[in-house]
Formats: structure tokens, C-alpha cells, sequence
């Protein structure tokens, strides 16, 4: 078995970030399944959504279009975004994802969850915001998700009853993200994990949900916002799954963080009561919210909180004695010759927010990280935190 962190054989497959041909784009059938392709790639100097290929085997494209090079050019004045058609030469800097979708579950398919391909072994991820040493370099936590006990240097268990390794992040260059479909009491849910019998599942938004089941947790302040629920397994009808491939992306640039249970992940203070409008402050107590993003892996004490039918993130409520090791990193990278903070990334378009520019993060320098110990009343407070 090849040791986590030591050789990142397999991390050099760049079809999603450098794709051979426009092959890579079509959608295709795969046994059981099918196959898409999406994302994002720069076309005289603008960055556009990709939306596979077109009849007349070109690339679908879509955003703010030039007026020239485009074929079948065509504007929507409800949404401000062009659609057209450019030939696949003339596009670079692909930042792609890969979806391929199974209308069965059997003894063979991956558990939900968020995952990694290194050195030939599967192993799973914490999350992908990682965290950044001491030193300044950005890791990965790693989950093992192998039958017998870890061997090598590293491993520790955690409060979740598994074992868990600190990387260099530049050992993983995609992640795979496992979900499951299911019907639960004539709902369509998404089951977010599985372990010990029990899932947790959740519906991201729209609809009206099972207020008579005890079980469900609303995801924002309308029914609309979506729930979650942790339910026996047993409850559950089995649709399919999807497996979701995508380069790693930056990770965390500019946040807090901490530990729990022994894994990292971003950290804010519950605000207290407040008027709309004004700046929240942090409610009274000693409450500390754990976020995760969309896709990352969840035990079953974290619940969805939505803001809106199209964005919402995982949290869970604790107290701060519970956690420890809070620290505040932030980054800051060279761009057009000149030194930025970095504000935010967005890994699903591989772009990077700047203190005035939002830029491909192929146009900046390695970043430089800091990180700083903090205590509990140097956390953000959130107003959305549950």
C-alpha cells in the first residue's frame, strides 16, 4: 500500500485544467451512467462558462462574449449573458468539472463523501479549504478510509472514531465528490454521508418540507431554504449517484480556523440579536459555529443553513471549550506587478478575489500565507449561523 504523502504519482492528470482535445468536453455514456462536462476557460481575455459541445462540434460558451470570434451569438437581455459557439483552439486556461451521473447503487459504489486520488490510494478529505501550517505552507487532513489500521508516520485517531494525516496540499490536484439520491417518506433527497447505519440527507432548496417529521432541520428562515435530517439507512430508497470530479482549487486564503474533534475547519462566533442593515455583534454566549461547504464531508451533527435556494454551507453549534488551535490566516499574492491581499477564491472557476480585481488564479504568484493564533473574540461573527 503506497503511503499518503509520498508520492503524488497520479497527481499530474490534467485533462480538467488542460484538456487534450475537445473529446474531453462531449457528453458521452459511461456503463451504468453518463458523462458531462462544464466549467470555465479564458477566450480573448474574457472568462466564460463552458457548456460542452455543440452540434457542429464546436464549444458552447457563455458570458460576457466579444463580438468577434463567436458563432451563433446570441444575447439574453434578461440575465446580461451572451451564449455562443467558439472553436476549441482559441480557448485556454480550462478550469473544468466532470460529473457523471449512475442510476445504481450497488455493493461496489463509493460511500458519500469527499475524496482524493494519492499515489494510487484512496483516502479521504476533511475538506477542501484545508488549513495552513505554522510555517506558512497550505495542507489537506486526510481520512482513512482503508479496512485495517493506518500504517506510517502521521496518522492520528479523532472524536469520530477514525484516523486522520496532515499533507502538503500539493500532493492532491483533483477531488472527487461522492453523493447519493435516495427517496425518504416520498422525498427526493441527496444523502450527504453514511456511517453506522445512519445518513445524514438533505434537499438544498425548493419545495415544501416533512414539518411532521421530528427528524428535519429547516435550512434558513423560509421552508423554501431546504433541510436536512440524520435517518436509519434502513429508511431509505436508493436511486443513484453521481461522482463529481474537480481541480482542488486555492483552499483557504483568508479565514479563521480551528480544531474539533480533531479536524480543521473554518470557524465564526453566533451573532446576537440585531437590527437589519447594521453589523452584527457577537451574541453572549460561548457558542462557536463550525461551517463546511457545500460537498465536503459532514458527520451527522452538522445541518444545512441556507441563504438563498442556491447557497447554503454545513454547520454545527458548539461550545468554545470544544475547540482549540484557532488561528487567522490570511495570503497575499503578486498580480500585475504589485503585492494584494487576497479576500476570497472561488475553486469552482479557479479565480481569486483581490482587494479591487477578481483574476484568473493563473495570473498571480504562489501566495504568501501568515498565520496568526487568535482567541475566541477575534472570530467573525456571522449572522447566518444557527
Amino acid at each position: 500500500m503506497t503511503e499518503p504523502g509520498t508520492d503524488a504519482s497520479d497527481q499530474f492528470d490534467d485533462s480538467l485544467t488542460n484538456p487534450s482535445g475537445i473529446y474531453v468536453l462531449r457528453e458521452k455514456n459511461v456503463p451504468g451512467g453518463r458523462m458531462e462536462v462544464s466549467g470555465y476557460a479564458n477566450f480573448q481575455g474574457m472568462r466564460l462558462r463552458v457548456r460542452g459541445v455543440s452540434r457542429d462540434g464546436r464549444v458552447s460558451v457563455a458570458g460576457d462574449l466579444p463580438l468577434s470570434g463567436v458563432f451563433g451569438r446570441e444575447q439574453d437581455p434578461r440575465v446580461g449573458v451572451a451564449f455562443g459557439r467558439v472553436d476549441f483552439g482559441w480557448l485556454s486556461r480550462f478550469w473544468l468539472t466532470r460529473t457523471t451521473s449512475f442510476d445504481l447503487i450497488d455493493e461496489t459504489t463509493p460511500q458519500p463523501g469527499l475524496m482524493a486520488s494519492i499515489g494510487g490510494l484512496t483516502v479521504g478529505l476533511v475538506d477542501t479549504d484545508g488549513t495552513v501550517s505554522a510555517a506558512g505552507v497550505p495542507q489537506l487532513q486526510l481520512i482513512w478510509l482503508g479496512a485495517v489500521l493506518p500504517t506510517g508516520e502521521g496518522w492520528a485517531p479523532d472524536g469520530y472514531g477514525m484516523f486522520t494525516r496532515l499533507v502538503d496540499r500539493s500532493v492532491v490536484a483533483v477531488v472527487h465528490r461522492v453523493g447519493w439520491t435516495a427517496i425518504w417518506r416520498d422525498f427526493t433527497v441527496q444523502i450527504a454521508a453514511v456511517r453506522n447505519g445512519r445518513a445524514v440527507i438533505f434537499v438544498g432548496g425548493g419545495g415544501e418540507p416533512p414539518l411532521t417529521a421530528p427528524e428535519v432541520v429547516l435550512g434558513g428562515g423560509r421552508r423554501t431554504n431546504g433541510w436536512s435530517a440524520v435517518v436509519p439507512l434502513a429508511q431509505l430508497s436508493l436511486r443513484g449517484w453521481t461522482l463529481t470530479e474537480s481541480p482542488l482549487g486555492v483552499g483557504v486564503v483568508a479565514a479563521c480556523v480551528g480544531t474539533l474533534r480533531g479536524r480543521t475547519a473554518s470557524m465564526v462566533r453566533v451573532a446576537g440579536p440585531h437590527v437589519a442593515g447594521e453589523e452584527p455583534v457577537a451574541a453572549p454566549d460561548r457558542a462557536i459555529v463550525v461551517k463546511k461547504d457545500r460537498g465536503d464531508t459532514v458527520t451527522d451533527e452538522f445541518v444545512l443553513a441556507a441563504s438563498s435556494l442556491h447557497f447554503w454551507t454545513w454547520r454545527v453549534t458548539v461550545d468554545e471549550s470544544e475547540v482549540s488551535d484557532l488561528r487567522q490566516v490570511t495570503a497575499t499574492t503578486t498580480w500585475n506587478g504589485q503585492t494584494h491581499p487576497v479576500q476570497w477564491r472561488d475553486d469552482g472557476a479557479g479565480l481569486v478575489y483581490l482587494d479591487s480585481s477578481t483574476v484568473d488564479i493563473a495570473d498571480t504568484t504562489p501566495f504568501i500565507y501568515t498565520v496568526q493564533p487568535i482567541d475566541r473574540s477575534a472570530l467573525p461573527v456571522d449572522s447566518r449561523a444557527l
